[in-house]
């Protein structure tokens, strides 16, 4: 079922990589600056390295009647992806995930001592009746 799961992420990862921007390091706000639609910035912190705590991630531009949000963390790899766990939010009109809000089997990003990872963020927004997102934004870093 993973397999499946991660096989499914990898193709919708394949489809927004044109919408992704490479964002490097570990500032303490970044911002996806893809130019239309729904962006994200992600506020990371040293409390998020290796950590069950999620950062704060705001959504902006989120499309109409978006209700929800599916986040996934997925750390690439040469061989392909693992999934670092995520979860779902519900949209409340603030835009914002907060802080500790993904539980569903989260680990923040902990690459190996002296080297350096690559993760994204995949952010799903949802309608109310939808089996498919609205949109679907992927916002990508690096981490020593």
């Amino acid at each position: 079922m993973l397999l499946k799961h991660t096989a499914g992420v990898a193709r919708l990862f394949l489809m927004t990589l044109c919408a992704a921007l490479m964002l490097g390091g570990c500032s303490s706000r970044e911002v996806d600056t893809t130019p239309e639609g729904m962006t994200l910035s992600i506020d990371l912190r040293d409390v998020h390295r290796c950590s069950r705590i999620s950062p704060e991630i705001h959504v902006e531009n989120m499309p109409q009647g978006t209700r929800s949000y599916q986040v996934r963390l997925l750390e690439y790899l040469a061989d392909g992806e693992k999934l670092l766990g995520g979860g779902v939010w519900q949209e409340d009109g603030s835009g914002i995930i907060p802080e500790g809000a993904l539980t569903q089997f989260y680990r923040g990003p902990c690459p190996p001592p002296g080297q350096s990872g690559r993760y994204g963020f995949v952010v799903s927004a949802y309608g109310r009746d939808n089996v498919q997102p609205l949109m679907v934004r992927v916002f990508q870093f690096s981490q020593e």
